[in-house]
């Protein structure tokens, strides 16, 4: 074993520009500029109210993150999103989530923090976990 956790696999990691095309917390869709679309996994929308956080719907963004491609469809599980100039911080380098608290570290905790594996096959709809 080399320490890493299985839950947060940064080969996926990929940052894309394009557009917000709906925001349904915990799900936003995403429209990047050449035509993909991805759904986009926000996570609890208590830390998207503490940290004053907001997307809006037809606007253009940056997302950097994990992307999963799930039966077909394209998941997004952001680590930052860019739109209108303000950075939404929500995981850090290596995907771990920013509400997961000081005491998840990598390696630990891998079944309820943020990411891919939990929420395969969910069909879209929220995980339970991080996406309520």
């Amino acid at each position: 074993p080399d320490g890493k956790s299985e839950r947060f696999d940064t080969d996926d990691v990929k940052t894309l520009s394009g557009t917000i095309t709906k925001v349904d917390h915990p799900i936003a869709t995403f429209k990047t500029d050449d035509g993909k679309e991805y759904q986009i996994h926000m996570g609890p929308y208590w830390f998207w109210q503490r940290e004053d956080y907001a997307l809006k719907p037809n606007a253009k963004a940056t997302v950097k993150g994990e992307v999963e491609n799930v039966k077909g469809a394209m998941h997004f599980y952001p680590w930052e999103i860019v739109q209108g100039g303000k950075t939404l911080k929500l995981a850090d380098d290596e995907g771990v989530p920013e509400w997961a608290g000081k005491r998840w570290v990598r390696g630990h905790g891998k079944d309820l923090g943020y990411g891919s594996r939990h929420a395969r096959g969910n069909k879209g709809r929220g995980c339970g976990r991080c996406c309520g």
